[in-house]
């Protein structure tokens, strides 16, 4: 929504509708996004014949792809501020922000209700591709935007980024597979993670560390990572995780209808190197066939508990021969996404775009599909609609307003509103009564917000059309001729007058007055109808061509 100053941070090459912006800290720009790719809420339950709502195992599984992805995302501006000079735009902001995804393959839900029998038996049941990313860091930004003739326009963000937290899933693949005919167990696995400035977790009674490179134990440790009283400050501004990035678009005028809008964001990294920790296990293979001596179960339970330790303790020492564990730096990306869209402009207030967005997590390009229409009436309100396609989800329909009382702007948009019908689930789902939603919303698998109060100044009017201000001026020039005509033809009476004098004054008055009437003559209107004259485009075609973006 360009009327909003924020559409530079996913537009960078787009200007605001304001010369002057002031975003409240914290509420000026609220961001939150939840993605499921592999079900909906409305695959996991279902009615019953009393009318129950029943879970539906079957039927969430049967919509998993082989690998899935859930994804959160938040973000909130701390400070932003944006200004225009001439032609160029210029904002500086600090935002904090979160993004976690977590990879889940189809058989990790599988082995988790049904066990490693019924569907697995005799087959490897895949883990691959388990694990996740998180990353908690603060962004200082300064922004920049230049047109060119109303034609063109390009812009860039540079980002000093201040991480806090991080996890990262490097390597992940793990494999169980059971004999169908002894039920003996194979495993294979290998995983690398790392992470910073997360509390450490041991095993094997504090001898092992797995997790974390944070040891909570230490006072020391606490107070200098921020977590003891009174030492905040060392937690939000003192760890010594940076790292830079880069926002950078254009937007290209093909003529007064067309737009096109091309964008990269998040193209950087952070080097993490406070509280640090590399786990990491090498190619593992190991096969388990069960116990030479036949042992009874039945009894007193000490034979199950002598199992499980056999097994425990099997399993465990091998692990430890290809485990290792350290507290090196290290380096993560950003989350990149890129967006192209192309507007066509219906009039000076009813836009239409199409446009495609791609984001690359985790070595996946994840892409998606929308189309927009956006109106605005005046400086006063705006508002878009959307449908889109992304994370294989086809239930998705947007909405956004914008409202201006004088300085203050109040805006609130989602990708997909559908999503809200969720927070009802048995009247919004399963229920077919008057009190639920006429929609179906039984798809949803995306859910997103983005809301926030500006204070925004020196809002430029709204161009009109062309052609518009061409009819405009023509009514103009008719209404000019026809009163030239008018006081040409009211001076003939006194001409006629002047032959009534003497005969003294008569040749002087009729050599003036023959002089004049070939004058009057020359101008006289000779044509039959309305006298128009020709008025040459006092504007540029070009002055049409908008600076900001359309879309939502």
């Amino acid at each position: 929504m360009p009327s909003i100053p924020q559409i530079t941070q996913v537009d960078p090459a787009s200007f605001p509708d304001s010369k002057f912006d002031i975003g409240l800290p914290i509420i000026s720009s609220v961001y939150g996004s939840i993605f499921n790719t592999g079900f909906s809420i409305g695959d996991i339950f279902y009615q019953n014949a009393d009318g129950i709502m029943m879970p539906d195992v079957d039927n969430a599984i049967a919509k998993m792809s082989s690998e899935n992805f859930f994804v959160l995302n938040g973000s909130t501006d701390l400070i932003f501020v944006g200004f225009k000079k001439g032609n160029n735009f210029f904002s500086l902001n600090v935002t904090e922000k979160l993004d976690f995804t977590f990879n889940y393959p189809k058989d990790l839900i599988v082995l988790a209700l049904e066990g490693n029998g019924n569907k697995l038996l005799g087959k490897r049941a895949s883990l691959d591709g388990l694990g996740f990313d998180f990353t908690h860091w603060r962004e200082y930004a300064i922004h920049w935007v230049h047109d060119v003739h109303h034609k063109f326009s390009y812009g860039a963000r540079l980002k000093y980024l201040y991480g806090m937290e991080n996890f990262t899933t490097d390597v992940s693949y793990m494999g169980i597979r059971t004999d169908e005919n002894t039920h003996a167990l194979k495993f294979d696995m290998a995983f690398n993670f790392r992470t910073s400035g997360l509390p450490q977790i041991l095993l094997d009674d504090g001898n092992i560390p797995v997790i974390g490179g944070l040891n909570t134990n230490d006072s020391t440790v606490m107070q200098e990572s921020g977590f003891s009283p009174g030492y905040i400050n060392n937690y939000l501004f003192n760890r010594k995780n940076r790292g830079v990035g880069l926002d950078f678009g254009f937007n290209y005028h093909l003529n007064d209808k067309l737009l096109l809008e091309a964008s990269v964001l998040d193209l950087g990294f952070i080097n993490w190197n406070s509280y640090t920790a590399n786990s990491k296990l090498e190619a593992w293979n190991y096969e388990y066939d069960g116990i030479d001596t036949p042992i009874s179960i039945f009894g007193e339970g000490s034979s199950v508990d002598f199992l499980k330790g056999v097994l425990e303790d099997s399993i465990e020492e091998d692990l430890k021969n290809n485990y290792s564990y350290s507290t090196q730096s290290y380096k993560t990306a950003l989350r990149t996404k890129a967006y192209a869209s192309m507007e066509y402009t219906v009039d000076h207030n009813n836009f239409v775009s199409l446009s495609l967005y791609s984001s690359f997590s985790r070595g996946i390009w994840r892409r998606g599909l929308g189309l927009a229409y956006n109106y605005h009436l005046g400086n006063f309100l705006s508002a878009t609609a959307s449908y889109s396609l992304y994370n294989r989800s086809y239930a998705n329909v947007g909405f956004g307003v914008s409202v201006n009382l004088g300085p203050v702007e109040i805006y609130c948009l989602t990708d997909n509103i559908l999503a809200f019908g969720t927070l009802n689930p048995r009247d919004n789902f399963l229920s077919n009564s008057s009190n639920s939603l006429n929609i179906d919303t039984k798809k949803v698998r995306n859910g997103q917000i983005h809301f926030g109060l500006n204070l925004t100044f020196g809002r430029e009017e709204k161009e009109k059309p062309l052609e518009e201000e061409n009819e405009a001026s023509s009514a103009s020039s008719d209404g000019e001729a026809q009163s030239k005509d008018s006081s040409t033809k009211m001076k003939k009476p006194s001409n006629s007058s002047s032959s009534s004098k003497s005969n003294d004054t008569k040749k002087t008055k009729d050599d003036s007055n023959s002089s004049y009437n070939k004058k009057t003559k020359k101008k006289k209107n000779t044509r039959r109808g309305e006298l128009k004259t020709k008025v040459e485009q006092s504007a540029p075609k070009s002055s049409t061509l908008r600076k900001v973006s359309r879309n939502l």
